[in-house]
């Protein structure tokens, strides 16, 4: 009996060895955050074909049989595969609540199983010293993270913080400066130490979900020396903007002299002109005429008037040994230059309303009461400084006769305007 019973336990071993159905070999899908994905199964079924997650069968996701197939939102499944012996089962958006493992059944026996992977997200961020690293969990708890140094020469890190029940630890270096605002981990006051990769893994599937590659930027030693405040800076460039409002109102300013000169100058020039109309300004030699007229009447105002700014003043009294420029008693000099002005005026036609017709109306009178007065003061004046005023008088006549005769009477004009603009341009 006992050798019998040795010998059916041998048999039912080897029954069960050569009997048992193998395993059925699985297979995965990597996919990108929210693209779709298709679940492969080649297996050809005569009857239902139904899908479900691995940790939840009783909820079916998509259901073939020869006459149609049904499926939930976001899984779709051909029915010409299905016929074709070919059920896979299409993802429409895959997201990390899709991560599972799926099973296709046939009448209830398993024909596939297939696991869906969300491809590891990577994030490269620069950030400068004192800001702050923000990291992203898109998935439920639990989730960790690790931290492996830039310039570490290992495989793996180590693990700085953990969330679990929406709450956050971390080691004692990090519990300061680290903080968990859902769905976010937020890292404060980085610095060069702190540069590397930042790994956040899925403890449940034991899956990376997103790495983050931080370079904290070198800070740049200051240059030696107090840095210049910003408000230093303000200063100069308010000193400079005032600087070139200055500057500009005096260029605006000299502008408006320069032009008020050329007016006036081009006033004056019209008056020596005598008011006569120029109908040929191109004719060379009707110019010079008209400027040979104008310096000629120039000529003859300035006599008078040098003549009255001589003999007007009391203080230089009519006496017989105070000649003229060419040894001619004071009276009858001044008697000859109106004879010699009122011949002109009447000879030449000119008007009282002319321009030299206005001059003359003002200076003969101041002529007239000029004679008067030398034919009034008889008295004897004292010699020496009677001759000393009368040479130094007629020296300063032939220096101004001269220079007039040497320089253009236009600038001899502007000389004797600016010595004394009261006397001598009246009009």
């Amino acid at each position: 009996m006992q050798s019998c019973s040795i010998h059916h336990c041998v048999l039912f071993f080897l029954t069960l060895t050569f009997t048992t159905v193998p395993a059925l070999a699985s297979t995965s899908v990597t996919v990108k955050l929210h693209q779709s994905a298709t679940l492969p199964c080649s297996y050809r079924c005569s009857g239902l074909v139904k899908w479900t997650m691995f940790h939840n069968p009783h909820y079916i996701l998509a259901r073939c049989d020869q006459t149609a197939c049904r499926s939930e939102k976001g899984y779709e499944v051909s029915h010409d595969q299905y016929l074709q012996g070919k059920p896979h089962l299409t993802i429409t958006a895959a997201d990390y609540s899709k991560r599972a493992l799926y099973t296709c059944e046939c009448d209830g026996v398993e024909a596939c199983d297939v696991r869906l992977i969300i491809d590891t997200l990577t994030s490269s961020v620069q950030l400068n010293p004192g800001e702050a690293l923000v990291m992203d969990l898109p998935i439920p708890e639990p989730v960790e993270v690790i931290y492996k140094p830039i310039d570490s020469a290992g495989l793996y890190g180590e693990q700085i913080c953990t969330v679990t029940q929406r709450s956050l630890q971390c080691k004692a270096e990090y519990t300061r400066r680290a903080s968990f605002s859902p769905p976010n981990i937020t890292l404060r006051d980085v610095n060069m130490s702190d540069s590397g990769s930042y790994t956040i893994r899925d403890r449940k599937n034991e899956e990376v979900i997103h790495v983050y590659t931080l370079i904290v930027k070198v800070v740049q030693p200051e240059p030696e020396g107090k840095p210049v405040s910003h408000w230093v800076y303000g200063v100069i460039v308010g000193i400079l903007l005032l600087i070139i409002t200055i500057v500009g109102a005096v260029l605006v300013l000299k502008n408006r002299h320069v032009k008020r000169l050329k007016q006036e100058k081009a006033v004056l020039e019209e008056t020596i002109k005598l008011n006569e109309p120029v109908t040929e300004l191109d004719n060379p030699r009707r110019r010079a005429n008209s400027d040979a007229e104008a310096a000629q009447w120039m000529r003859q105002m300035l006599e008078v008037d040098t003549l009255i700014q001589r003999y007007r003043t009391e203080s230089m009294k009519a006496s017989p040994s105070c000649k003229s420029l060419n040894d001619i008693p004071v009276v009858e000099l001044l008697k000859r230059k109106k004879a010699e002005m009122d011949e002109i005026l009447q000879g030449r036609e000119i008007l009282e309303q002319d321009t030299i017709g206005q001059w003359w109306s003002l200076k003969r009178p101041e002529l007239v009461a000029i004679i008067e007065r030398w034919e009034k003061y008889n008295a004897e004046p004292d010699q020496i400084i009677q001759g000393e005023r009368c040479s130094s008088a007629q020296e300063l006549q032939y220096r101004q006769y001269d220079q007039y005769e040497q320089h253009d009477p236009y600038q001899q004009y502007d000389q004797y305007e600016q010595h004394d603009q009261g006397s001598l341009f009246y009009f």
